[in-house]
């Protein structure tokens, strides 16, 4: 009875304490996305006759939306397997290093995480501008890399250069919760580093890997600060974003079918969570 109370009282101090939290998020954010649906089914914020679905399917419709949506789908798909991929095999060096080289490695990886992204901007910027480096280098008339077909691929490595780190440190505290053991018992049945990696690690490591993943996903949306802050609000139609595109009419004042794009990408975003949680479920056996 008394360990009862006690666990009650337990459970009750960490409702309080993340009430704080929980109320910033209802007032600031989901109240705020709540009663902004109105403004996608009338026609302005000022006469307010109502259009139903028509914004909603008008932005679907649009050749910008349409630029935005293919590439952040193609920017997903470049940035988020490379920085999973990098970010495992990092974590699994650093876990077999030691001493201070561990150190001054992990630490390698984690500094662009403090770095803010005015700094970030500026460093690249002098890679890849006008007058950067890599113009400097190749000793030949002034290029935009930036607003090249293929600035996507400077992008991506932004990102991983940005995001790494996040990830390394995911996997490490995985790879830290596989026994020792595991692998000692499956060196003495035979089984070579490949197998280990794929029966033990990879297995053990599910869980993390579907968070790490669900967590690259939301870091791949949140590359526009950087892209918009390297090529401005309408860049190479190549590096066109849904944020840009969100910037864009709110700074038209077409409140309107920014909400409605608002809504598009919470709707895309609402069905990879539950597709991955599906497929997680189906992967893990959890019934």
């Amino acid at each position: 009875m008394i360990r009862l109370k006690y666990q009650a009282r337990k459970e009750m101090l960490f409702a309080l304490m993340l009430l704080p939290s929980l109320l910033g998020l209802l007032v600031f954010f989901i109240a705020p996305f709540l009663l902004s649906a109105q403004m996608m089914v009338v026609d302005n914020p000022v006469g307010r006759n109502f259009v139903g679905l028509f914004h909603f399917f008008a932005t679907l419709g649009n050749a910008a939306f349409q630029l935005a949506i293919r590439n952040t789908i193609v920017f997903m798909l470049m940035s988020v397997p490379l920085n999973m991929v990098f970010a495992l095999l990092i974590a699994m060096m650093l876990r077999r290093m030691s001493g201070i080289g561990k150190g001054i490695l992990g630490a390698f990886f984690l500094l662009p995480l403090v770095i803010p992204s005015g700094s970030v901007v500026h460093f690249w910027q002098s890679l890849f501008g006008l007058n950067g480096f890599l113009n400097g280098l190749l000793n030949n008339e002034p290029t935009n890399w930036l607003n090249q077909d293929f600035s996507i691929i400077f992008i991506v490595i932004i990102f991983l250069w940005k995001n790494v780190g996040f990830n390394i440190v995911l996997f490490l505290a995985g790879l830290n919760l596989i026994p020792k053991d595991y692998y000692d018992n499956a060196a003495t049945c035979g089984a070579g580093k490949v197998r280990q990696f794929f029966m033990i690690t990879l297995v053990y490591l599910m869980p993390t890997t579907f968070m790490t993943l669900l967590l690259s996903i939301v870091q791949s949306f949140q590359a526009f600060r950087e892209i918009f802050l390297l090529t401005g609000p309408f860049p190479h139609p190549s590096l066109y974003m849904l944020q840009h595109y969100l910037n864009n009419q709110f700074a038209a004042l077409d409140y309107q079918r920014m909400v409605a794009a608002a809504y598009i990408l919470t709707l895309g975003i609402v069905a990879i969570v539950l597709v991955m949680l599906y497929v997680q479920r189906r992967v893990m056996n959890y019934d």
